[in-house]
């Protein structure tokens, strides 16, 4: 019986006694537990043994479903509710982190204190007046909601103003002056834009690298803030404030100049200008440490990179059209070596595929593989799990999409440096490893002599599509995982006392049993829209239309969204959507027990279904092409039917002959007697007479023409009969 952080345990016995696992003890003997239902709840220190015990029995389950997880979408909150949540989370960081003291009843109160007192004596106005019972209530909050940051997503007032720049007024802000008559002045936009540009120009460039910070404010007060004065009989140069400063207030302060450089952060990017960004980097960015440091077991860290596969494919549309090369995604857990996560398509790097491995983490590794063909059992990828730190490169991990994973999931998120693949070694090493397990039996695959004269043109050899790439990458991951053998693992001395294999499924089995790892387990449906990239769409009479395609929902029917957009207008809603599968996209929603609602594709899209963003994009592409080649023969056309009609006018004008010379009033007089006379005559050709040819109008108004030796009885009526000379004969 396994136990880790953050299970939600109920007693049925017992019922309101409902307990979560919010630490375990490095040989998992021993967890804290906290009574989620209890409003004045205290961390509890006990032994893990009876607690597997009841469990095994019955007396004790495990719940399924987290009721108390805060499941809010990020991009729901607002500005003020995140600043509220931040400040309390700061308060509580510190003190969540310092595990197991915390659960210390003894120590508990006196580290309590000691935020309180540090927060008191600070300079944050918003934290001023905490208390202990506040930090308590923060406390008991982040443990009875899953211990993530949103766990202090409370129902407090949208109060403070942490990191917020107050507007310039006539006021002067800050503290006053102590000494001397003079106000001071505001710093606003503009003198901040002239401190930078100032800055840059004082301080970073070549001429003045050995100038201090104080020699570059004084040369920005002379450039900028300041008049020149030349006396023309000795020629001494003299300053005098400018007119524009003193209508400010006059001169900034050095203490200003230095305050509003760290803020917009000109100082840091000054420094490195000055080292160079390699040197930079190397010496002064924060270090992370190596691989295995700091790793007590699995989950305590992943690490996730991209690289291009060096094989080309073809579109899954048309066998003959070759797509390019696709993207592999993989994430893989430090301490045991095991790909945790994995994506392989053909989106570029950046946030979007790097959502979808880490989606990829907390998923279902069976049902993952059976899409595409793989029946595996779930011991052999037992991975749908989150970690405690992720690192990453900073193109993907630094984008603001990413304070979802950190926020709802509490994963700290680490970025490495440029110039610094060593930070991400073992990741490196597998885009080495994978490829060549396929490189041989895959065709397609480029060589060294690739675009060399006289080499071969690989890409002619793709056959692959997509979906069959992807397979071949999971066969590789399950031996990788399941049966290769990791010659440079540096063991640490309990896994070379108990004899693990450097097996990647051995090593993550070994360290779920006897080490307490950071790996967290959420809903996958909540990790997947978590993570998905957010847009906007736009509900019409059609539809929501999203990048082309159209969608319904109930809450769109129920509410009769596409008759108000009809009548009333469009208006736009807030989507999340995963572009390898445009089928539907999510509706962000406002409820937190349910923060989406499912959107699907209506039939005006069906030509759309099965396919991902960038194949529509590429079809859509590809329509465009053609319209716009079939453009002037289109032209053409037109211009041939124009004239045609114009042909036809034509000749009816000149069958027409003179204009009658009759009066308008006689020449519309008898319409309907015409019109009579002519249906009575298009009646002989519209007639049905199978087997025998109709006449043309021409042979119907055509003379009689003599036989030699015969002449016509004039009384003789030679015209079709009637059908009333039709049925009269009938009825003889």
């Amino acid at each position: 019986m396994m136990l880790k952080l953050g299970d939600l345990i109920d007693f049925p016995n017992s019922p309101g006694q409902t307990v979560r696992i919010i630490w375990l003890s490095q040989q998992n003997n021993a967890v804290t537990l906290f009574r989620v239902n209890q409003v004045n709840a205290l961390p509890e220190l006990a032994p893990a043994q009876p607690l597997i015990e009841m469990l095994l029995k019955g007396e004790a389950v495990f719940m399924e479903n987290d009721p108390y997880l805060p499941t809010v979408a990020e991009a729901a909150l607002t500005p003020s509710r995140k600043r509220v949540r931040d400040r309390a989370w700061n308060l509580i960081k510190p003190l969540v982190e310092n595990v197991p003291y915390i659960f210390s009843e003894e120590r508990r109160g006196k580290l309590v204190q000691g935020v309180v007192d540090e927060a008191r004596q600070g300079e944050n106005p918003s934290v001023l007046r905490t208390t202990k019972k506040s930090i308590y209530g923060y406390l008991r909050r982040f443990w009875q909601r899953g211990m993530v940051p949103n766990a202090v997503l409370a129902d407090y007032p949208n109060s403070g103003a942490k990191g917020k720049t107050r507007k310039a007024s006539t006021k002067k802000r800050g503290r006053p002056r102590k000494y001397g008559h003079a106000a001071g002045i505001n710093v606003t936009e503009s003198i901040r834009k002239t401190f930078r540009v100032g800055f840059l120009r004082c301080y970073a460039s070549d001429r003045q690298k050995k100038w201090s910070l104080n020699d570059a404010f004084h040369k920005i007060l002379e450039d900028f803030f300041c008049e020149k004065i030349i006396d023309p009989e000795t020629g001494k140069v003299t300053h005098q404030t400018s007119e524009e400063a003193r209508q400010a207030g006059g001169l900034p302060t050095f203490e200003q100049f230095k305050y509003w450089s760290d803020k917009d952060h000109v100082r840091l990017e000054v420094k490195r200008k000055r080292l160079g960004a390699r040197v930079y980097d190397k010496d002064f960015r924060g270090l992370i440490g190596t691989s295995n440091a700091e790793v007590m077991g699995p989950g305590d860290r992943y690490q996730i990179d991209a690289t291009i596969a060096d094989v080309y494919l073809v579109s899954r549309f048309d066998r003959n059209r070759i797509i390019g090369r696709p993207v592999i995604y993989v994430v893989i857990d430090v301490f045991s070596r095991m790909i945790v996560g994995l994506y392989v398509g053909l989106e570029g790097p950046s946030w979007v595929t790097a959502m979808m491995a880490l989606a990829n983490t907390a998923a279902d590794k069976v049902e993952y593989c059976k899409k595409f063909g793989i029946d595996i059992e779930p011991e052999d990828w037992p991975c749908h799990f989150l970690p405690g730190v992720l690192l990453g490169d900073r193109g993907e991990i630094e984008s603001a999409k990413i304070d979802a994973l950190i926020n709802n999931f509490n994963v700290a998120v680490e970025n490495a440096a440029a110039y610094r693949a060593d930070w991400k070694g073992i990741i490196e090493q597998h885009f080495n490893l994978l490829p060549a397990m396929f490189k041989p039996y895959v065709p397609g695959y480029i060589e060294q002599d690739f675009r060399a004269r006289g080499g071969k043109d690989y890409r002619l050899d793709a056959v692959l599509d997509i979906d069959e790439f992807t397979r071949i990458v999971i066969e590789c991951t399950l031996y990788k995982n399941n049966n290769q053998e990791i010659t440079k693992y540096d063991k640490d001395r309990d896994v070379k006392a108990d004899g693990v294999p450097p097996i990647p499924v051995d090593l993550w089995g070994w360290g779920r049993t006897f080490r307490t790892g950071a790996m967290r387990s959420f809903p996958q449906d909540f990790v997947e829209f978590s993570l998905m990239p957010t847009d906007k769409a736009v509900v019409t009479t059609f539809g929501i239309r999203h990048k082309g395609s159209f969608y319904t929902c109930a809450k769109a029917m129920e509410e009769r969204w596409f008759d108000q957009a009809r009548q009333k207008g469009t208006w736009e809603v807030d989507i999340s959507y995963d572009p390898r599968d445009l089928d539907t996209i999510y509706l962000h929603r406002a409820e937190p027990s349910t923060p989406f609602q499912v959107c699907t594709l209506t039939e005006r899209s069906r030509a759309h279904r099965n396919a991902s963003l960038w194949e529509v994009e590429q079809q859509d592409m590809l329509d465009k092409h053609g319209a716009a080649n079939r453009q002037e023969s289109r032209q053409l056309a037109r211009v041939d039917l124009n004239a045609s009609i114009e042909k036809t006018v034509a000749e009816a004008v000149q069958k027409r002959g003179i204009p009658s010379t009759e009066s308008d009033a006689s020449r519309t007089k008898n319409i309907q007697g015409n019109r009579a006379e002519e249906k009575q005559a298009n009646r002989e050709t519209e007639v049905f007479r199978p087997g025998v040819k109709k006449p043309t109008a021409e042979a119907a108004s055509a003379k009689i023409i003599d036989f030699p030796g015969s002449k016509p009885d004039s009384k003789v009526d030679y015209s079709l009969p009637s059908i009333e000379e039709i049925l009269g004969e009938d009825d003889e």
